[in-house]
């Protein structure tokens, strides 16, 4: 059977369970693989497009999950998002690290905007486009810092005691999470429709 760039995604997120991103190389997927390294260099130039194929992997393993149930409102879609992308980003040992600054190979994977309708209603694209990447910027960058303290869902690293700071700000990772993505949230919407959207909406041509 030939070699494909799914099978090369998937070799590799099984071995960043074992070894982490820092440990993961193209000549350890390919030992998993049974081939020789220089096979995997057709399909994978380097470690980015690895780290490509295999965010774009982690997210269409994770389709089913992210698609928002029926009856949600525009905020409801985007909470639902971001809930599920750290789903997806926890199934795997430095999943964060990996999906941050990748280049998704399948752009089908990413859907319609969730403020959508909101746009269809006048607002304008691209602040709708800030107000979602602000909320996708917090998903990524909480998940990264509890990845770095839980490595495995629910499992703290050894060298964070119940007393480290950083075990400490964290606490129960859920609960921070819901709040913090609680707390973006509401500041996207006031940002979106407060007084500095109405001054804005002045001052256009």
């Amino acid at each position: 059977m030939a070699l494909t760039r799914r099978d090369i995604a998937r070799s590799g997120l099984r071995l960043l369970n074992e070894v982490g991103l820092n440990g993961l190389t193209l000549r350890l997927i390919a030992g998993d693989l049974g081939v020789k390294a220089p096979a995997l260099y057709w399909h994978v130039k380097n470690k980015q497009e690895l780290l490509d194929e295999m965010a774009t992997q982690m997210l269409a393993d994770a389709a089913a999950e992210r698609v928002p149930p029926d009856g949600l409102d525009a905020w409801q879609r985007l909470e639902h998002l971001a809930t599920r992308l750290r789903d997806a980003l926890l199934t795997y040992r430095d999943g964060a690290k990996v999906f941050s600054g990748t280049f998704l190979t399948d752009t089908s994977l990413v859907g319609p905007p969730p403020l959508q309708e909101r746009i269809d209603a006048g607002l304008d694209p691209v602040r709708a486009a800030r107000a979602h990447f602000a909320v996708y910027s917090f998903v990524i960058g909480f998940t990264i810092e509890e990845q770095a303290v839980y490595p495995v869902r629910g499992q703290r690293d050894e060298r964070y005691g119940p007393d480290d700071a950083a075990a400490a700000v964290l606490g129960d990772p859920e609960a921070g999470f819901s709040d913090g993505l609680a707390i973006v949230l509401a500041g996207a919407r006031l940002w979106l429709d407060g007084p500095s959207s109405q001054v804005e909406t002045s001052q256009s041509p």
